[in-house]
């Protein structure tokens, strides 16, 4: 029988849910048109097709981290 306490300490880290390249058109430039105040809810899109990328909360949660392994190129 296995420890689930012990389990959940060998979990991956969490990856954040913004999207560093674009699903839809494989680019990466983004629209960031938001008062410096703007909540962490706010979405952020591609540059010229448009599709979400996430949110601003998660792209400042990606400034804050020094892995170079959550981004998948």
């Amino acid at each position: 029988m296995t420890n689930s306490k012990s389990m959940a300490s060998q979990a991956p880290a969490s990856r954040p849910e913004f999207k560093i390249v674009c699903i839809n058109c494989d680019a990466i430039g983004i629209v960031f048109d938001c008062p410096e105040g703007a909540p962490a809810s706010t979405p952020i899109k591609r540059r010229l097709c448009g599709a979400p990328r996430g949110t601003l909360g998660d792209l400042r949660h990606l400034s804050r981290i020094d892995r170079a392994d959550l981004f998948d190129f």
